[in-house]
């Protein structure tokens, strides 16, 4: 019976009748598989979890809606179900977390949260519980740290951190050191954080203490954050803390009561350091004297009108008698404008001291000596300035003077 199939002939024709349809199911679970993806992504969380009840994703999606509903403890068993299918989900921990503080379980809530916070630098939700969490336990190096770390990210939470870096270093002086060390690493948003400080009530005496406190760190005060500290403390009169400040840090140099006396082009930290003037029909530079190129100067162009201070700086002399002393040499000029250097008092603006040069002389070839006495007052002279200005101003003419080897001298 050669035209009968065989038994085996049969199953195989079976099987091949099957396949397509096999195929078929295959592709329809497997497009439907697909399909859930999107669907319960986008879909209200109870929606989801019918859709997709194995999903770790939807079990901590649902877990968040149930917390921010108030259902803790529904809340604390989706998290649990979605974590034991991604134990790494850091919404899921956090939730769990929550669950568990809420539960009154701190210790398991803390070590929960901690796990979320080090998995995601990107959680917000959790360094935000962290920071609180830690300065309730007075955990400031872990709190700043986690600070930081939110700070980095969020532009916009950078007001609120700052004032809690700023409320606890004011309240509790075991913070200081760890705000100094999260400064000290030149954070992204220590400039910003430094200014901050100075729309504080008492900013300016965390400031102060900031700058005492990085001092000894790899990240000091610079140049720049310095002089506004020590400008700020200036303009709001606070001399006995500027002095101290600059004595302690020794910046610039407090061995000598003038900055630069000799008028060299260097680095200034004002108000300690020399502010020269601008403005129309005058110049003022620190330069090379061009017939003595090894001696620095101070330079003066002036068309004799302009009455603006050319050059000054503030000194911090005790009460007592000083000298004031240097050399000058008149390039060009004639009339009857001159300049003076004034030593001023801070309080009252009264001149105690003046030397003048006027310009009924022709021009000098060689630098001459010049002195005069200083007497401090014992009240109302804290801080002084010292000075250069024109006088006589008026009648236009073109004057160049120089001066070199400003010095101030405590004297008996």
């Amino acid at each position: 019976m050669s035209g009968t199939p065989s038994p085996e002939q049969k199953t195989g024709s079976k099987g091949a009748g099957l396949w397509p349809v096999g195929l078929a199911v295959g592709l329809i679970w497997l497009g439907w598989q697909i399909a859930l993806v999107p669907m319960s992504t986008l879909a209200p969380s109870e929606h989801a979890i019918r859709l997709a009840p194995g999903s770790a994703e939807v079990l901590a999606r649902a877990a968040e809606g149930e917390m921010r509903a108030g259902e803790m403890e529904d809340a604390g068993y989706l998290a649990r179900l979605s974590l034991s299918r991604a134990p790494f989900d850091v919404e899921a921990l956090r939730v769990l977390a929550m669950s568990e503080a809420e539960a009154g379980r701190t210790v398991e809530a803390d070590e929960l949260m901690t796990l979320a916070g080090n998995w995601s630098l990107r959680d917000n939700a959790a360094h935000s519980w962290l920071i609180e969490s830690r300065l309730r336990q007075g955990n400031y190096a872990s709190a700043f740290a986690h600070a930081d770390t939110l700070v980095r990210r969020r532009a916009d939470l950078r007001p609120q951190v700052f004032n809690l870096f700023s409320t606890a270093a004011e309240t509790d002086p075991r913070s200081g050191p760890y705000l100094v060390a999260e400064l000290a690493d030149s954070p992204p948003w220590r400039a910003e954080y430094l200014q901050s400080l100075y729309r504080r009530p008492d900013g300016l005496q965390l400031l102060a203490g900031l700058a005492l406190g990085l001092e000894q760190t790899e990240g000091p005060f610079t140049d720049a954050e310095l002089q506004s500290l020590y400008q700020a403390l200036y303009r709001g009169r606070r001399i006995p803390g500027l002095k101290t400040i600059r004595e302690t840090l020794d910046r610039p140099s407090a061995t000598t009561i003038l900055v630069n006396g000799e008028f060299a082009d260097q680095e200034t930290i004002l108000p300690f350091g020399w502010q020269l003037g601008v403005g129309p029909g005058i110049s003022v530079g620190l330069l090379n004297d061009d017939r003595k190129p090894e001696l620095t100067a101070l330079r003066v162009i002036h068309d004799a009108r302009n009455p603006e201070e050319l050059a000054s700086q503030v000194v911090l002399m005790q009460p007592g008698t000083y000298r004031l002393s240097g050399r000058q040499r008149l390039e060009n000029g004639r009339g009857r404008s001159g300049f003076a250097w004034q030593v001023q008092c801070l309080e009252t603006s009264g001149i105690i001291s003046e030397v003048r040069f006027d310009l009924d002389m022709e021009a000098q070839a060689d630098w001459s000596p010049f002195q005069t006495r200083v007497v401090v007052p014992e009240q109302g002279c804290t801080a002084q300035t010292v000075k250069l200005v024109p006088i006589n101003t008026g009648r236009r003419t073109d004057i160049v003077i120089w001066f070199s080897q400003l010095a101030l001298e405590r004297i008996p």
